[in-house]
């Protein structure tokens, strides 16, 4: 499997604080199943600004202690890149690490509670250069949760969906998971991430996987977590369709007159009023 999405370079975000928790890590999502990471520092505008170069540095550094402690696990460079106005013209100018540095797909971070006005703008230019914005845990988004319809809208368009897999078990919220599951079954999901800035409780990427094939069946399981990410971190085109929808829930029907007569009667009898 592959983990498009975690915090896994020492000390350079707020993910791993050093290469033993780096190690620790890699053990952790080997241990579920992941063959493949892409190492996904936060990238922001500004005088932290993390360079490509330290990226391609940080990772050649986890490869390498990941090796020497014989675990089988690969790493590739990447970058979750919070969203800004000039973000388009940073990854035109090679100053942005896209996934598996292929310039093709770029992870995208939205901010936690809304969606920046300009947030369309800067999906629509990165689509127009060739870049596939992959949009980061949207599931986590309190706006975007509020009106998933927005989501289709921009999976129509082309936007591919990351989803974290600790949101299935709760560990964001309860309107991260329910968000989750309704994304997951209309089938809005591409691909998968950790996002792991530390080690997890034992078993957590096991369990949530679980959930995973529960929600979606083993075909759509082996897309989102092999296929569609396999294709992304080699600079592949996805085929993918372009009529997502979000299937409303069926209304429960009313009471009808004799119904609800029977239903008082039966409160009667049960709690004598």
């Amino acid at each position: 499997m592959i983990d498009l999405h975690c915090h896994i370079i020492p000390g350079v975000d707020d993910g791993a604080p050093d290469l033993s928790e780096s190690l620790l890590i890699a053990q952790q999502l080997g241990r579920a199943g992941f063959e493949t990471v892409v190492a996904t520092p936060h990238v922001l505008e500004g005088r932290n600004y993390l360079t490509c170069r330290e990226i391609l540095e940080g990772t050649r550094v986890v490869n390498q202690a990941i090796e020497e402690a014989g675990l089988k696990l690969k790493i590739l460079p990447g970058a979750e890149c919070y969203i800004f106005p000039e973000l388009p013209r940073w990854v035109k100018e090679d100053k942005i690490m896209t996934l598996g540095n292929m310039r093709k797909y770029l992870l995208v971070e939205l901010p936690m509670l809304e969606v920046p006005l300009y947030a369309e703008q800067v999906l629509f230019e990165l689509q127009v250069m060739g870049i596939t914005p992959i949009l980061a845990h949207p599931e986590r988004n309190k706006e975007l949760a509020d009106t998933p319809l927005r989501l289709v809208e921009w999976a129509n368009k082309g936007v591919l969906l990351q989803l974290n897999l600790r949101s299935l078990d709760g560990r964001y919220g309860e309107k991260a998971s329910q968000c989750a599951q309704s994304l997951l079954e209309n089938g809005l999901i591409h691909c998968i991430g950790s996002d792991a800035h530390r080690v997890t409780r034992e078993n957590a990427y096991q369990n949530t996987l679980s959930i995973l094939l529960d929600t979606v069946g083993k075909e759509d399981h082996e897309d989102i977590t092999v296929n569609l990410p396999g294709q992304v971190i080699a600079g592949e085109k996805l085929e993918l369709p372009r009529e997502y929808q979000i299937k409303q829930p069926k209304k429960r029907k009313e009471l009808g007159f004799w119904s609800n007569l029977l239903f008082s009667n039966l409160l009667k009898k049960v709690f004598n009023v």
